[in-house]
């Protein structure tokens, strides 16, 4: 303490006697609101406690210290009800905005932990960042590539063409049918619809209908090529009817 009967304070933003500072407080010298009030009693408590002063000067820092209180409280808490309606107001956003804050920092360390394109995951078509080797790897590689270059690439097997050979189905063709019509009309010299010339197809077949399909194609392609030879005529006894073969007994001219 110094040679005045109050206490000596230093905080940030002041510093002297505790009756100095209510005097400057009074005058508004200094601003009570930016001086930290838990440093000033601190000190206070601590000057009350030591020894050298009389009981009437502790006193008198007592009435002192209450009174820098009093303005203290005065500076925090509204005097009308407007003010308080105002602070509370206040509180309420500063509140909105440190939970805001808290979101906004939770997201960022979400997003942190992510992982990150090109570090961890990798997108298509982008090639794995390749190791570092090793520079007598290197030197190895380089005089293996040089032996190869010196030698001269290497023949080729030639590959065998592609032949494509496809599958045909086994279906009733144009010469079958042909060599059937001739061997039934020489048992049935009376004639034969063009339905009954056409081969046994199984009831159970998985193609059957593919089979009848063709098995009429072909069978009406050989009927017509025997009646342009001359060796059977083809009849149509009424519109739209079944076809009839029958043997021809002289060849057309």
């Amino acid at each position: 303490m110094s040679g005045s009967t109050t206490p000596r304070l230093s905080v940030q933003g002041f510093d002297g006697p505790l009756d100095f500072l209510l005097e400057m407080i009074r005058r508004q010298r200094v601003d009570l609101g930016r001086l930290s009030i838990l440093l000033l009693t601190d000190q206070l408590v601590a000057a009350i406690e030591a020894d050298g002063d009389t009981l009437e000067h502790r006193a008198d820092w007592l009435v002192m210290a209450s009174e820098l209180l009093l303005l203290k409280a005065r500076l925090l808490v509204p005097a009308t009800p407007d003010e308080a309606e105002d602070a509370e107001a206040a509180a309420a956003r500063r509140l909105g905005l440190l939970e805001e804050l808290a979101r906004m920092r939770a997201a960022a360390g979400w997003l942190g932990t992510r992982p990150q394109l090109g570090q961890v995951v990798f997108a298509r078509g982008q090639a794995l960042p390749r190791p570092a080797r090793p520079q007598a790897e290197l030197y190895v590689s380089f005089l293996e590539a040089t032996l190869a270059m010196l030698e001269g690439p290497a023949p080729r097997p030639a590959a065998p063409p592609a032949v494509y050979r496809p599958n045909p189905p086994e279906l009733w063709r144009v010469p079958d049918a042909l060599r059937h019509i001739a061997e039934l009309l020489e048992r049935h010299p009376s004639g034969l619809t063009l339905l009954q010339c056409l081969p046994p197809v199984a009831q159970d077949a998985a193609d059957r209908r593919l089979r009848l399909r063709a098995a009429v194609a072909s069978s009406f392609v050989a009927g017509l090529e025997l009646a342009r030879d001359g060796r059977v005529a083809m009849l149509q006894p009424a519109p739209f009817g079944p076809l009839a073969l029958r043997p021809e007994t002289r060849q057309a001219a």
